[in-house]
């Protein structure tokens, strides 16, 4: 028969070994939750889209593009961005094109936004397309300039002067020769046209 004693023995050494492995359980268990913890109020450096695909980007950027008859053509950009896979591509925000014409005044193109083409002098304007020249406000969803052609053209646009409010699929506009047209592409339909109220 085991006696009280033996009996408080064996239930001191039980407490004992619940205890120990209760304790390091909990240590264990305690350490990881330390660990996670640790881990999450790490403040890592996070790689943002751009640098991920290898974009460089600058601000008050200026292209110039000159023809044989020295004729210029200057492109501005609040922003541009170059990858690494296209790098002769750049995207232009925050556009603004000019160029002097042979009858001395100047030709503006704005746009929100713009493709550079570096290897061929192309670009392409999208967003907010805005053609001035004296009196002559051409505003476009999309315009595109051909370097070797000195050719802008416009697509879906709207054509206002002092005079004549124009409504056309193409405006073409030669920066060399200032001659200008304006198109719809099926040729089964016509350009509309409005004259405008003298002012005077």
């Amino acid at each position: 028969m085991i006696s009280i004693k033996k009996k408080a023995n064996i239930f001191l050494i039980f407490a004992i070994l619940f205890f120990v492995f209760f304790y390091g359980y909990y240590i264990f268990q305690n350490k990881g939750t330390i660990k996670i913890e640790d881990d999450k109020n790490i403040s890592l450096p996070k790689k943002s889209p751009d640098s991920s695909l290898g974009t460089t980007k600058f601000t008050d950027v200026e292209y110039k593009i000159s023809s044989q008859n020295k004729h210029e053509y200057v492109t501005k950009g609040k922003e541009a961005f170059i990858t690494k896979n296209k790098p002769n591509l750049i995207q232009l925000n925050i556009v603004n094109s000019f160029t002097t014409l042979k009858d001395g005044s100047v030709l503006n193109i704005k746009s929100d936004k713009a493709i550079y083409n570096k290897k061929t002098n192309n670009i392409k304007y999208y967003q907010n397309v805005l053609m001035t020249n004296k009196d002559r406000i051409i505003t476009s969803d999309v315009a595109n300039f051909f370097s070797n052609k000195n050719l802008i053209k416009l697509e879906r646009v709207k054509y206002k002067d002092e005079k004549n409010l124009i409504k056309g699929d193409i405006v073409k506009f030669n920066t060399k020769t200032n001659n200008l047209e304006i198109h719809m592409k099926n040729e089964k339909d016509k350009v509309y046209g409005q004259r405008q109220a003298n002012r005077n």
